[in-house]
């Protein structure tokens, strides 16, 4: 049986997506798997992605024109054109979208070849913080529309699949966590030999996108105040504040910046921490119903985390005695949960977050994943 998954991005770094793609074919439910995604400079136009999965790139001529409502419908449709003349002759059975705007070329290639369609929905779309007025009327309208078309919806949170089956009254989509593969609880200690940490200092890594919205200047801000050196914060990633933290930790000894790393070697670094902290701000439901996957890689790493008061995570947090919720949103909150964090016994943190990581490790996530697609021929 032949899979196709099709994503909007350039397929750098799809860790969910590639994971799901081998799973599947280490299964035997699928004997090809084809990814279809879009071509940037410097990138493979033809990849394969381990043992019967290849992806195909696909250059648009339409892409170096502008972001109006216009163009990006011609960016659309030469995109789905090229997506259906690249696969037609490949006996797709099951094909994968992984963003709501899919949806459309996914139901429409679905009638054509008569396969069977998934609807793989990395985070609750219609409520995000940046879709508003005409475009997020329009997306939900899709989204309802089409929803009965799709033979499985897949969604990364329990709330967000209780959001589904009650907005579309469709039975409850199969729930696959943003989890990591399964890993020893092995400490490392590269942050310390590498950015000259002293060993008595705890490191509390933020680990991710540094942008704005993320908490990453309020993190900065509780460690200006902070009124003493037993803590460091570690910064390790890219994106549009990468230089505000170069600066900051030239002014302070104990803000440092590491680059990000491979996926496959980030939770070395990871593990490298002593507690990981991650900051979302309550600005729309999608946000609120989060479950994302740096909260699984420091769990599966053994750090205890600190996480913003989002029901999904601060349940998550606070049910596997694994860390602290940060319950307001400044400075003086961020430094309370953190000496709060330092006055339990850190050891069995350690151990109540890497238990937790391994309960919810891929290898879990898989198996539901499985069965699900297992059931789309019964």
């Amino acid at each position: 049986m032949s899979s196709l998954h099709i994503t909007l991005t350039e397929l750098k770094n799809q860790s969910r997506l590639l994971k799901e793609a081998e799973s599947l074919i280490r299964s035997n439910l699928v004997d090809k798997l084809y990814i279809a995604a879009l071509h940037a400079d410097g990138l493979l136009r033809d990849e394969k992605f381990g043992e019967n999965i290849r992806a195909r790139r696909f250059a648009l001529r339409t892409r170096k024109y502008s972001k109006n409502l216009f163009f990006q419908t011609l960016k659309y449709l030469e995109f789905s054109f090229r997506v259906y003349a690249g696969y037609k002759d490949k006996h797709i059975r099951v094909i994968n979208v992984h963003t709501l705007s899919l949806l459309p070329l996914g139901v429409i290639l679905k009638r054509i070849w008569g396969a069977k369609l998934v609807y793989d929905t990395h985070e609750l779309e219609t409520e995000t913080s940046g879709l508003y007025g005409v475009r997020k009327k329009l997306s939900k309208w899709v989204e309802r529309a089409l929803i009965d078309q799709v033979d499985l919806t897949i969604v990364v949170s329990e709330s967000i699949a209780d959001w589904y089956t009650n907005a579309y009254r469709i039975p409850r989509p199969v729930v696959v966590l943003n989890a990591c593969h399964q890993r020893k609880l092995m400490k490392k200690n590269h942050f310390r030999l590498r950015l000259g940490i002293k060993e008595e200092q705890k490191i509390l890594l933020y680990q991710g996108g540094l942008v704005h919205g993320r908490g990453v200047s309020l993190i900065l801000e509780a460690f200006r105040v902070r009124k003493d050196n037993n803590v460091v914060a570690v910064f390790m990633g890219y994106g549009s504040m990468q230089s505000d933290i170069e600066e900051f930790s030239k002014k302070r000894s104990n803000v440092f910046f590491y680059p990000a790393v491979s996926p496959s070697s980030v939770l070395e670094y990871t593990s490298s921490a002593d507690m990981g902290i991650h900051l979302i701000q309550n600005t729309c439901l999608n946000h609120f119903y989060c479950m994302p996957n740096k909260l699984f890689e420091y769990a599966m790493a053994g750090l205890p985390v600190l996480v913003s008061d989002m029901k999904e995570m601060a349940a998550f947090v606070e049910g596997n005695s694994m860390g602290s919720v940060i319950k307001e949103f400044s400075p003086e909150a961020i430094n309370h949960a953190i000496d709060l964090l330092l006055a339990q016994d850190i050891e069995v943190l350690h151990v109540n977050a890497h238990k937790t990581g391994v309960k919810h490790a891929w290898e879990v996530q898989e198996a539901a994943m499985l069965r699900a697609y297992a059931n789309l021929f019964i």
